[in-house]
């Protein structure tokens, strides 16, 4: 994340906002001070909108290009209209949430953590602790989904290479995992825009060499459409939330920006850009693989093209491990704050035991769920539904009470809240049962 090395966001946990706040107009937007002396002017970082929609871009990305051509095949043309309503949802919830943080960047300029800043703002501790959960989780779950996607590359591109699977797919995740915690240890702060702008060039880079491989390997002989059940729906639709979801961290990436008014360019800017990458993918995918589409469309490629595999299989391993990185950097800038750790030591054992803690418990997620495509659904169905649909709105409700169109909004936000509930329930309830019988039921 831009510069979050140099700050510990909850060593400082909305202290300075606290000292301007009457615990008993909590949650009162009317009861902000405004802010006019010169002692409370407003830092800004160094990120244009060109480069907040990078880091976008960059954040979950990679996973959806690997993930919505399955999501596609498994919810049939059908899917294609599910995946424009998640788009349109999800921007409009993200120009909502930079909305939020304006307000509340506006009256308390030296907020540290953005998003449980605005939902402290908004409710008290209550919406600040359940800002938190959900960024844990959803940050915390996409790092696992990237692992995962780097140790199935590692592990095919051995397979090819060698023409062994002596080295085995968990030993794999261990291995990315140990390469996931160098890179999270000296990968972080200014290096951090060089990890967004590689990240977003890989994926397109990739991409475009995933569909020259699936041409060349042909359509799937005794071509059959998947057929589509209520199941397989909304297990897909899980994995469309997981892939356009992301705003727990857009809050951190407007605060980096020159001019955070320019955010919503951002965001209507990098969902753009993955349209135009999963789109092309996911067609291809489905029109030429169809009942024989892998969850991680690369094992479709076939095995004789093995000088593009091994280019593909490279590009995506390492930019699953930048992405991870740049999922990873918060939840480790807010473990670090809890425990006290050095904000400018680099190597200090207490920032390098929570970095290693973290990266075990990433590795143990892995270990136990180790299909990418499975985590998608049940982190998009739960937290990342919770902090991009419902949430914005319901923190909009109580932040900008004074803004222009309010009953317009309260509209577009009531709709947003629905759409999150009912998405969360059924593809929660689905990925719940998917991997019930996956796992345990099978055994």
């Amino acid at each position: 994340m831009p510069n979050m090395e140099l700050e510990s966001p909850l060593r400082t946990r909305l202290s300075q906002c606290e000292e301007h706040h009457d615990p008993d107009m909590e949650g009162s937007y009317e009861s902000i001070p405004l802010i006019g002396s010169e002692n409370w002017k407003v830092d800004t970082g160094s990120l244009g909108m060109v480069g907040a929609a990078l880091f976008i871009v960059g954040e979950m990305t990679g996973s959806g290009i690997l993930g919505v051509p399955c999501a596609l095949a498994h919810s049939g043309y059908s899917g294609f209209g599910m995946m424009l309503l998640c788009v349109v949802v999800a921007s409009y919830t993200g120009l909502t949430l930079s909305r939020n943080w304006m307000h509340v960047r506006d009256q308390y300029p030296h907020c540290s953590n953005p998003y449980p800043s605005i939902g402290y703002t908004a409710y008290g501790r209550k919406g600040e602790i359940a800002v938190q959960v959900c960024a844990t989780v959803t940050l915390i779950g996409g790092c696992c989904a990237y692992v995962l996607i780097a140790a199935q590359s590692l592990a095919r591109f051995i397979y090819l290479e060698f023409d062994t699977d002596v080295i085995g797919y968990r030993t794999c995740v261990v291995i990315m995992g140990l390469v996931f915690l160098i890179v999270l240890i000296f990968g972080a702060g200014r290096e951090s825009m060089l990890v967004a702008v590689c990240a977003t060039l890989l994926s397109v880079l990739f991409t475009i060499l995933i569909i020259v491989g699936i041409v060349q390997t042909g359509k799937t002989p005794d071509y059959k459409p998947y057929p589509v059940t209520a199941k397989s729906w909304f297990l897909s639709f899980g994995k469309f939330l997981f892939a356009f979801g992301g705003h727990s961290a857009f809050p951190n990436f407007q605060k980096e920006m020159k001019n955070p008014r320019n955010f919503p360019g951002s965001v209507l800017l990098a969902y753009l850009i993955k349209l135009v990458l999963y789109v092309p993918i996911g067609l291809v995918g489905v029109i030429f693989f169809g009942l024989e589409l892998d969850a991680n469309i690369l094992n479709n490629i076939d095995n004789s093209l093995k000088i593009l595999n091994v280019c593909i299989l490279l590009l995506v391993a390492i930019q699953a491990i930048m992405s991870a990185t740049i999922l990873g950097n918060p939840v480790a800038d807010m473990v670090e704050g809890i425990v006290g750790a050095p904000i400018n030591k680099l190597l200090h054992w207490k920032r390098l035991t929570v970095r290693l803690c973290f990266v075990l418990l990433s590795i143990a997620i892995c270990e136990a769920i180790p299909r990418f495509d499975l985590i998608m659904s049940l982190i998009g169905g739960t937290t990342i539904n919770a902090a991009v649909f419902i949430l914005p709105s319901i923190f909009h409700f109580k932040l900008a009470k004074k803004d222009k169109w309010w009953n317009l909004k309260v509209t577009f936000d009531s709709l947003s809240i629905l759409f999150g509930v009912g998405a969360g329930v059924v593809c929660t309830y689905a990925s719940l049962a998917h991997i019930i019988d996956e796992y345990y039921n099978s055994s």
